[in-house]
């Protein structure tokens, strides 16, 4: 048996307020969970965690790239085994448990080729449905493959597909990952100049907007930005709004077509949509949300293309629906580089209306969830058992196929167990999987059998 004594427990249900207590562990279930420390017997580990949080493994239902295959919902060529088992050792660094695979497009052997070479539980999910495969196409399309193709979100839920998503994603939608992947490779191909995420969003805001809509662009703005960033000679106006707009718009429609079928196709196989939600697909996110009720998952609601008035106002129509509000860490406490400003999340957070946290990807530098829990109760805007819960147990309720084992601490459950520095929440210094210990950092007392 595996015995944590004297923790801060947090137990994930949002409720139960901070205690010192106990974790046993047997084999990969808790056994109990309580106030008393127990000495255990010859056979057992005994770990004294000297006061540190002892927490529910967080849950990210809103990962990508931790595992081979297509990326994203524009079906984007991915990543190596390597660099998808560094992505998960990152996760693990980060006291992330369970991880949600939204490359929606990912068939089950290639998910396997990770599963078993690692500790963190990889979940997948499905976009393996009409009009997703013509968003695709429209943006990208390049790594699907005809057994992607043959494949059916029916066969994919039956196989272990855990939710619907990401439905959309900032490929098909003009969101981020136009600005960090296909406005910069249209600009370099064009100019010769490679530019960076910021400088693309600012462009592609001065010819569609924040809601990604044709046909009034800022050409001043456009001046200035072309003067700004060394374009002027290489491009002119008229020339970088055709680039942008047919970089972005020709899976506009299809993928917020996308967003309405994912919704009835929930409610269909009985497991959640989880949707790209933004500006540009607030009203369709909407409609789906009415169709989907419970089954409905509003992603990364803190979103940049909006504002904070409409993020509250989006969120706030879901939770009416019966849906769940996720907000994402994207960059926002290490590279700030897409995500610079918590202006939405204190929005969201002060009107009460943000179930779970999650990180999304971020071109590859998302920070950790329990970076955003530490954020949000060192400052008094939600309390640490509610933070907590956003990232452990409010999933499980969104997502009810992991919700069945996981995201609590309290007997019966996977034994899924993280433990931080005791007044910061995303110092990880001990993370458990299954019974085993993944990563432990120095400083724990771990008092093995026979000592």
């Amino acid at each position: 048996m595996l015995i944590l004594n004297n923790g801060l427990v947090v137990n994930g249900d949002g409720r139960t307020a901070p205690y010192n207590g106990s974790v046993l562990i047997e084999g990969d279930r808790i056994a109990a969970v309580g106030p008393d420390n127990y000495t255990g017997g010859a056979d057992d580990t005994v770990i004294d965690l000297e006061g540190r949080l002892l927490m529910p493994g967080a849950i990210d239902a809103h990962v990508h790239a931790v595992a081979p295959g297509p990326r994203f919902a524009s079906g984007t060529p991915g990543v190596s085994v390597e660099e998808a088992l560094g992505n998960l050792r990152r996760h693990l660094s980060q006291g992330h448990t369970t991880v949600v695979d939204l490359d929606g497009f990912k068939l089950p052997e290639e998910t396997a080729q990770v599963q078993g070479r690692q500790s963190v539980r990889v979940e997948s999910s499905t976009v393996h449905f009409e009009p997703m495969f013509a968003a695709a196409d429209a943006s990208d399309g390049t790594a699907l493959r005809d057994e992607h193709r043959a494949a059916t979100a029916a066969q994919m839920v039956e196989s272990g597909a855990v939710v619907i998503g990401e439905v959309g994603a900032g490929m098909t939608l003009g969101g981020g990952g136009q600005d960090y992947m296909y406005i910069p490779a249209a600009i370099e191909e064009a100019t010769g100049v490679r530019l960076g995420p910021n400088p693309s969003k600012e462009l592609k805001y001065a010819v569609l907007g924040r809601h990604i809509r044709p046909g009034n662009p800022d050409r001043d703005k456009l001046e200035e930005l072309l003067l700004k960033y060394g374009l002027n000679g290489r491009i002119d106006v008229d020339k970088m709004i055709t680039l942008i707009e047919e970089s972005v718009m020709p899976s506009i429609q299809v993928a917020l077509d996308g967003l309405v079928v994912s919704a009835q196709l929930a409610v269909d196989l009985g497991v959640p949509t989880l949707v790209h939600n933004s500006a540009a697909s607030d009203e369709a996110a909407r409609e789906a949300a009415r169709i989907a009720g419970t089954l409905f998952i509003g992603g990364h609601t803190n979103h940049g293309t909006f504002s904070a008035e409409e993020s509250v106002a989006n969120a706030r129509y879901v939770k009416d629906q019966g849906g769940f509000v996720e907000v994402d860490t994207f960059d926002a406490w290490g590279r700030k580089e897409l995500h610079d400003t918590p202006e939405h999340l204190i929005a969201l957070m002060q009107a009460d209306l943000i179930d779970i946290i999650a990180t999304d990807y971020a071109a590859g530098h998302w920070d950790g969830m329990f970076e955003m829990v530490d954020a949000i109760s060192r400052v008094g805007l939600a309390t640490l058992q509610e933070a907590v819960a956003m990232a452990t147990g409010n999933v499980g309720k969104a997502i009810p196929r992991i919700g069945a084992d996981r995201g609590q601490l309290k007997a019966g459950q996977l034994a899924d167990v993280v433990v931080s520095a005791q007044k910061s929440p995303a110092d990880v210094r001990l993370v458990i999987i299954g019974g085993e210990i993944a990563l432990s950092r120095d400083g724990l007392n771990i008092a093995k059998p026979g000592q």
